[in-house]
């Protein structure tokens, strides 16, 4: 799930870039960001908390996310000044409440980053065992992710130009995953197992948020977006919406097909492939590294900027807001971020960074909800149904972190806690005026 950032603009006059996006494009954009590693990694864990209802999981994640998705839509209808989350909680609460909102997407897409090249690791390991050492997929990890700070570093139109190419390698795999595995399925699969717990379910949703993730970015190019009150709410809703039926599908094919779907693995569609026919095994794998690699490239130019807005709204050094004079990169945000992705990736695998990304998007989901009511007002078109819909989606956002662990809660708290040490050092030793 790629995590767009926040573009410095004015928040208050028109933008003067360029309206070069379209309804198609805001919608490929949010497809673009949900549908990434998260069907790769999670279908194992799903099944073993859920069973042959797993798919359910998907559907009813997207179903919860519902109202926050919603939120988000009536927002971008709204405000059509470029940021996202960070300026509908600028708008409404003020700059401090903004950096709060924009650091913890930081936190999210660092989370994120780490995650995905943990299972970038994992898929590769698949490939070429031989790449397996003493210091573990860990380590290989990291390289993935400094790998791609130092192609981002060096200039944007590469690292773009490498998004692009690896979007369309896992729309393709899946599609092919699907097609292959359909004659192979079976319905008596589905009556398998017994219903899940409650527990299960809860659990299972909360891995699901992870691979639903990503129709927050949408709204982000608004000034670069045309007619952005009509399409970008139309692109949310759509956007989440084909994720989940995508999403859905694939796992009901995997339960009807695949025997041993519930084996822990770190690379499950892989596995399913495998157990068929060693070439779809191949290719399925190729797919999975190829998504993977495709979020880690779009995590590596995107997370940076967040400190870059951050730094030059000054609420971070400004050493972060600092452009590379030959490259034109932000190319100390981008260094500090790929460290930061690389330190994580070495003591955690991916499971753990879903739980701490998901906490820190939910931080962002809550703001959006909260915010609907201030803009509303402010927009003076206020309604008793807005309201409700942002408590509704204010409350299932909050409901995330209760399926979280006191180790994820805590990291999420911690990276807020620096965060805001960081803004408060900074606002001391050079009291500038925020933007």
């Amino acid at each position: 799930m790629t995590r767009a950032a926040p573009r410095e603009v004015d928040l208050h006059t028109p933008s003067t870039v360029k309206r070069s996006l379209g309804l198609f494009d805001a919608i490929c954009l949010g497809l673009n960001a949900i549908v990434g590693s998260g069907i790769f990694l999670l279908p194992d864990d799903l099944y073993r908390q859920m069973g042959a209802w797993s798919p359910l999981a998907f559907a009813l994640c997207a179903l919860g996310l519902l109202p926050v998705a919603s939120c988000y839509a009536k927002a971008a209808a709204l405000v059509e000044h470029t940021g996202g989350p960070y300026v509908y909680a600028r708008e409404a609460f003020g700059a401090r409440a903004g950096f709060v909102v924009g650091w913890m997407c930081f936190a999210n897409s660092l989370f994120s980053f780490a995650a995905v090249a943990s299972a970038a690791a994992a898929y590769s390991l698949k490939l070429w065992p031989t790449l397996a050492s003493a210091s573990g997929s860990g380590a290989l990890a990291a390289l993935v992710v400094i790998a791609f700070g130092t192609l981002n570093y060096f200039g944007a139109k590469p690292a773009v130009r490498a998004i692009d190419m690896f979007t369309f390698g896992k729309f393709l795999v899946l599609l092919i995953l699907v097609a292959v595995l359909i004659p192979h399925a079976s319905a008596a699969r589905f009556a398998s197992t017994s219903p899940p717990t409650l527990a299960g379910v809860g659990a299972a949703t909360f891995m699901a948020l992870f691979a639903l993730q990503g129709f927050e970015v949408v709204p982000v190019p608004a000034a670069e977006t045309r007619a952005p009150k009509r399409n970008l709410p139309r692109a949310v809703l759509i956007s989440l919406s084909v994720a989940a039926l995508l999403y859905t599908l694939v796992q009901s094919v995997l339960v009807a097909a695949c025997d041993g779907l519930g084996r822990e693995s770190d690379a499950p569609l892989a596995d399913a492939a495998l157990a068929l026919a060693p070439t779809l095994g191949i290719v399925v794998t190729l797919g999975g590294l190829i998504s993977t690699l495709g979020f880690v490239s779009g995590s590596a130019f995107g997370t940076p900027r967040y400190l870059f807005a951050a730094a030059n709204h000054g609420h971070l050094p400004g050493a972060l807001g600092r452009v590379h004079p030959r490259f034109a990169t932000p190319h100390a945000a981008i260094a500090t971020t790929a460290a930061l992705a690389a330190v994580l990736c070495l003591p955690f695998d991916y499971r753990t960074l879903i739980g701490m990304s998901n906490v820190a998007v939910s931080i962002q989901y809550l703001a959006t909800c909260l915010a609907l009511p201030r803009l509303t007002a402010a927009s003076g078109r206020p309604s008793a149904g807005l309201r409700t819909m942002s408590l509704v989606g204010a409350a299932v956002s909050l409901s995330i972190c209760t399926q979280a662990s006191l180790v994820e809660l805590g990291w999420a708290a911690g990276s807020l806690l620096v965060g805001l040490g960081i803004e408060q050092i900074t606002r001391k030793l050079k009291p500038v005026g925020v933007c």
